[in-house]
């Protein structure tokens, strides 16, 4: 597979996704979609990296677990699938709340192999759906979904940006974004990777082209993450796999103060979840082993001038 970096991160995504919602009994976020999404070369590529990984993250797991199936459900369940879903449902039951006090227009942002826009139902007529990511990711996307015979629905609009050069107003404006319309955003997975001037950037932005009351969703780092004294051994194992890929994890963010580093950015904080608040929502009483990460946070914004 060669792919540039952005597809590649989309794929073993939507791996993981479609892993969890294969596998669980009790899937916390149940993408049934994400699967059919993916060459069977790919999953098996993906399966055996995954398995083989196993003795980087638990040396003692790779002599115990036996077999290759063994070895792939304890690298997912401890170290992939639980941040990956946990986020996702968080983002997409914040959206349906946010849909009943009149929120209509969904932006995606980094949208990767995101399957909301295919497994979306029972939503307003005149809502939007918008996935915003890197053209080479997007066309490599939407060529996928051809060559799958997924039809597209019509209330999607795929916008190319690259926010190395591109403006995220101009190219949104370009496909119909309506700024007098309550609109819901999420990034996911980002924000660690992005120096916190680029972050605080976006955030104006999104304020300037969004009316009072819209929502921005974001999944984040706490400060000790980068603290080798603190942090997990998950996280340092993280963060080494991250700089080994050449994409580090630069950033994180103090959870007591969020709301005042982002004072400047038109944006409230209105929900703020610790680790312990994801364990209790998405965690408690599984029988799976899956938790949620040290270290990981999601936040909740609203969009105040």
């Amino acid at each position: 597979m060669e792919k540039n970096k952005e597809s590649l991160t989309a794929i073993v995504s939507c791996y993981a996704r479609g892993y969890h919602a294969l596998q669980s009994n009790q899937p916390i976020f149940n993408d049934f979609v994400a699967s059919t999404l993916l060459k069977e070369e790919e999953k098996q590529l993906i399966s055996t990296n995954w398995a083989n990984a196993i003795a980087f993250f638990a040396p003692e797991k790779s002599e115990t677990l036996k077999t290759f199936e063994e070895k792939l459900q304890w690298v997912m369940n401890n170290q992939t699938v639980p941040q990956l879903v946990s986020r996702a449902r968080y983002a997409e039951d914040g959206l349906v709340s946010a849909i009943e006090r009149g929120v209509r227009q969904y932006v995606i942002l980094g949208a990767g192999f995101d399957t909301f826009a295919l497994r979306q139902e029972n939503l307003p007529d005149d809502f939007i759906i918008y996935e915003v990511d890197h053209p080479a990711t997007q066309a490599f996307k939407i060529s996928r979904l051809q060559e799958m015979g997924i039809e597209i629905p019509k209330n999607v609009h795929f916008v190319p940006v690259d926010f190395k050069k591109d403006s995220l107003r101009d190219e949104l404006k370009k496909v119909g974004y309506n700024e007098k319309t309550l609109t819901y955003f999420s990034l996911l997975g980002v924000v660690m990777y992005l120096e916190k001037r680029e972050f605080y950037q976006l955030l104006s932005t999104i304020s300037d082209l969004s009316v009072n009351g819209s929502s921005f969703i974001f999944d984040y780092l706490d400060d000790t993450a980068f603290n080798d004294d603190l942090a997990s051994k998950k996280l340092i194992q993280m963060r080494q796999i991250t700089a080994h890929t050449g994409e580090p994890m630069v950033t994180g963010f103090d959870p007591f103060t969020l709301d005042l580093e982002l004072q400047d950015c038109n944006m409230l904080v209105y929900e703020n979840l610790s680790p312990a608040n994801i364990e209790e929502w998405y965690f408690a009483d599984r029988e799976d082993d899956l938790h949620a990460f040290d270290h990981f946070h999601f936040a909740h914004l609203v969009v105040q001038k």
